[in-house]
């Protein structure tokens, strides 16, 4: 079993904006305890006023009451409440860092099952194994000074002594024998590895550099953690990430020749376990399939957040609707390491194609706030980050393009396909998702801060007049 890795609020390290979220944290928490309680204070209200009129009609002979009408008002609720959205992303987040396989990724997987199974829902859970590095401690330090560094998945560790060296700005053609090689990753939405970060990490290793420090660039100044699959091979020298707030001390630490350490401890299993959670409701012959990624580099706020909050909500309200189709939701880990869990479902669980009315997969970043750049950091605006897409197969454009509607982003685009929808649609689903990159996707500093109750509830408006739209159309007819 996977151990849970370290925080990463380590000694030495200053305050990064991640820091500053968790301590102010509480005030988000009590936030949304404030909107829950306000909602139940109106829900008791109203049951107090209609006893008061029984009341009044047996005892007060028809007279009119005296009392004011109450000024409180509520918003009727979507059929998935926002409010009950955004209390499954805080519970998501505060069960920590969620990378595959380790003791967070398997507490959520215990979480999600017992959710799954308070709505009425089959559960089980679904173990695989995997080749997998945990963390002990990871960091550069510089004349004493520690700045939070990240390792580059697959990792190549030091072991517990570090790896010492003068700092170089490594460009192709420097000479870097037993030097600590700085390279800079350009931003890209994506945040996967690529040929070019493969490139950059082989010239500095054959140049002779004993490590690689890779600033990752980016708008919000935090370590941007990268993807990785099954392909890319370990690393031949130790890899760590790097914020690029901290890149003016490697840059100082290079023009003076001054050396430094770096740490990559921890320990490498061949066969670490994580389990993917299945959730079926059985009714009818044709089926809906709603999946979602739980896992991811850190605690995903943003990123995985709405989708885990949108899954569950899906599944509470399946449960209670009158839809004849049978349902079977699963969450799988693995994503940030090539999709590894969804592959397996797909493999050995999921029913075949022409069983499957439509599968739903809900990505990340699905409903996420805009930020702007300030001289005292990132703000948020109150603009719904656009960057998200709406991707689907062609025969379903007309279905999706009303619930849709007026939802930033969220166009039906048959053209694009990405993550782990490329892999639901390879193995023949009719299927559609939402996946987008929000400003601190893959960042530490990914908190429930990105998102609100108020931009969760009608995408999950949206999702569920969508099921609808499609059993309607293909419930009565054979699926191919």
């Amino acid at each position: 079993m996977g151990k849970s890795e370290p925080s990463d609020e380590q000694d030495g390290w200053r305050p990064s904006r991640r820091e500053l979220l968790l301590k102010g944290f509480g005030a988000v928490t009590a936030g949304l305890a404030g909107l829950l309680n306000a909602e139940d204070a109106v829900a008791r209200g109203k049951k107090r006023r209609k006893t008061a009129a029984k009341t009044k009609g047996k005892k007060g002979r028809g007279k009119k009451s005296k009392q004011k009408p109450s000024r409180a008002t509520h918003t009727p609720a979507g059929p998935i409440p926002g409010s009950a959205l955004y209390s499954d992303l805080i519970t998501y987040y505060n069960l920590g860092e969620h990378r595959t396989a380790t003791e967070s990724d398997l507490r959520t997987s215990d979480w999600l099952a017992r959710q799954l199974k308070a709505a009425g829902l089959k559960t089980e859970l679904q173990p695989f194994r995997l080749k997998q590095f945990f963390t002990g401690s990871c960091s550069l330090e510089i004349e004493g000074k520690k700045l939070r560094a990240f390792p580059l998945w697959p990792p190549r560790a030091t072991g517990p002594i570090a790896v010492r060296g003068r700092v170089v700005s490594f460009e192709a053609g420097i000479r870097a024998r037993g030097a600590i090689a700085v390279v800079k990753f350009p931003f890209d939405e994506r945040a996967a590895i690529t040929p070019y970060h493969v490139d950059r990490i082989s010239e500095a290793a054959k140049a002779g550099a004993a490590a690689v420090i890779a600033v990752t660039a980016g708008p919000t100044g935090e370590i941007i953690a990268l993807n990785t699959r099954p392909a890319v091979e370990q690393w031949p020298v130790p890899v760590a990430l790097i914020a690029p707030r901290d890149e003016a001390a490697l840059e100082a630490a290079a023009f003076s020749r001054i050396q430094a350490s770096l740490l990559i401890d921890g320990r490498e299993e061949s066969a670490a376990v994580a389990k993917n959670v299945v959730g079926r409701l059985d009714r009818g012959k044709h089926i809906f399939v709603v999946s979602t990624p739980q896992s991811g580099w850190f605690r995903c706020g943003g990123e995985r957040g709405p989708g885990i909050a949108l899954f569950l909500g899906l599944a509470r309200w399946a449960r209670r609707s009158s839809s004849e189709a049978s349902f079977l939701f699963v969450s799988t880990s693995g994503h940030e390491l090539g999709g590894l869990g969804v592959e397996k479902f797909i493999k050995d669980l999921a029913p075949r194609p022409e069983r499957v009315i439509c599968w739903l997969h809900l990505g990340a970043g699905i409903a996420t706030y805009e930020w702007e750049d300030t001289d005292r950091g990132p703000r948020r605006l109150h603009d719904i980050d656009s960057r998200r897409r709406l991707m689907c197969r062609k025969d379903l454009v007309e279905l999706l393009s009303e619930p849709f509607a007026g939802l930033a982003g969220l166009a039906p685009n048959p053209a694009v396909s990405a993550g782990e929808y490329e892999q639901i649609s390879r193995a023949g689903y009719r299927a559609f998702a939402i996946v987008g990159a929000s400003t601190f996707h893959h960042t530490p500093a990914d908190s429930p801060e990105m998102t609100g109750p108020e931009i969760l509830e009608p995408v999950g408006t949206a999702l569920v007049k969508s099921i609808e739209a499609i059993e309607a159309k293909y419930a009565i007819a054979p699926i191919r």
